[in-house]
């Protein structure tokens, strides 16, 4: 089957010549092997038509070889695939995700606004604001799916604000406390939330008057309960029929109150294996994995050793994690609610160990386990380490 495919990967690259141009070279490997899938997968997704089509564009040089030319494309959802097995091959260079795609929302909504009286307004709150706060972050740091997600709320919630004046014959400049009052007033927290974004944007680039807003008050999280973590616990650990990786992720949730998007980022060199005891890096030191969660993590490792990837939770596209939104939805199908799990799993760790050590091995800042200590009302909310911290 390995022959097979890298005879069948060249031929989609050949051009009408019959040879593979230089620049591709290093695609023919990639798109045959370096993929998760079984090799079953791999020969079918190589014949699929519109793959085909893809490999033939960019053989014979009618599609170019930039992010760019793949974006211009109609269906982002086949070329998603294909642009990762580029930048793995080294023929187009990497980029980051969570900005390319707001980007591409950005000028997506932007060609949608373009008869909106404040579409000027907007398009600067997007591409100034938000665009290029992401570009600087990038610049140190890979950013998360749900940061993505959130600066998307921002801007529809700032085009809903927009359009709110517009039908009241209002201008920013001309805002009143009081028409604030009446749009701000009654919506939930997450949408005043939302709209802080905008209005401090408005008030610090002096688009709009100082006006007063009070900041929303969100409710202690509500949480799994002891017992309901547990019975999922229970469950991940004797599921064989479930994903080995999916039971992976739902055990560190629900153990180590991890985020998803640390998760999806650990790697096989972050399970060590010491003296018969298995760790896993989450922070600092390693945290110690109990059984019999560490006999599946370990078979998870040796899987991926054997497969020679990376990840630990390898996803489908070349080189890549599981994508967010799907480990969320494979979450979901095995009944772990992620908010609730996470909370659970936080002031579980609080209840037992000083809230500056939980944060210090599990990688979390000190703020997120001492709020969790409060709102618990754990013994070690006097812990002498924890002073240092105010």
């Amino acid at each position: 089957m390995r022959c097979r495919l890298d005879d069948l990967a060249r031929e989609r690259l050949e051009d009408e010549t019959g040879a593979v141009r230089p620049e591709l070279e290093a695609l023919v490997p990639v798109l045959a092997r370096h993929y998760t899938g079984t090799p079953q997968a791999r020969w079918l997704w190589l014949r699929k038509p519109h793959v085909r089509a893809l490999l033939a564009a960019l053989a014979a040089g009618d599609l170019g070889l930039s992010h760019s030319a793949l974006d211009r494309l109609p269906n982002q959802k086949q070329v998603a695939h294909l642009r990762t097995m580029l930048v793995v091959a080294g023929c187009l260079p990497e980029i980051d995700s969570a900005v390319h795609s707001f980007e591409r929302f950005l000028d997506q909504r932007l060609a949608e606004l373009t008869d909106h009286p404040h579409e000027r307004l907007l398009r600067q709150f997007g591409a100034w604001h938000h665009l290029a706060k992401m570009r600087r972050k990038a610049q140190t740091q890979t950013l998360t799916p749900p940061a993505r997600n959130y600066a998307r709320w921002e801007f529809e919630r700032a085009v809903s604000f927009c359009t709110w004046l517009e039908e009241r014959d209002l201008t920013l400049r001309e805002l009143s406390q009081g028409a604030l009052d009446s749009r701000y007033g009654p919506l939930s927290a997450a949408g005043k939330q939302q709209l802080c974004g905008f209005l401090n944007w408005a008030v610090k680039t002096h688009r709009m008057p100082k006006l007063a807003w009070t900041r929303p008050k969100f409710r202690v999280g509500e949480a799994l309960t002891p017992q309901q973590r547990l019975d999922l616990l229970r469950a991940l650990l004797e599921d064989d029929e479930a994903a080995l990786a999916h039971r992976i992720a739902g055990c560190v949730l629900l153990l180590f109150a991890q985020p998803i998007t640390r998760i999806l980022r650990l790697r096989v060199d972050d399970v060590l294996d010491e003296d018969e005891q298995l760790y896993l890096r989450l922070g600092a030191p390693p945290t110690p994995v109990p059984k019999p969660f560490a006999d599946l993590l370990r078979r998870l490792a040796v899987l991926r050793i054997e497969q020679n990837v990376d990840w630990l939770l390898a996803g489908r596209s070349a080189g890549q994690p599981m994508s967010y939104e799907g480990l969320c939805r494979h979450l979901r199908t095995l009944g772990i609610p992620v908010r609730l799990a996470k909370t659970a799993a936080v002031r579980e760790l609080v209840l037992e160990v000083p809230a500056p050590v939980v944060a210090a091995a599990l990688g979390f800042h000190h703020t997120t386990t001492t709020r969790q200590v409060r709102n618990v009302g754990g013994g070690w909310s006097r812990y002498a380490a924890a002073r240092q911290w105010h």
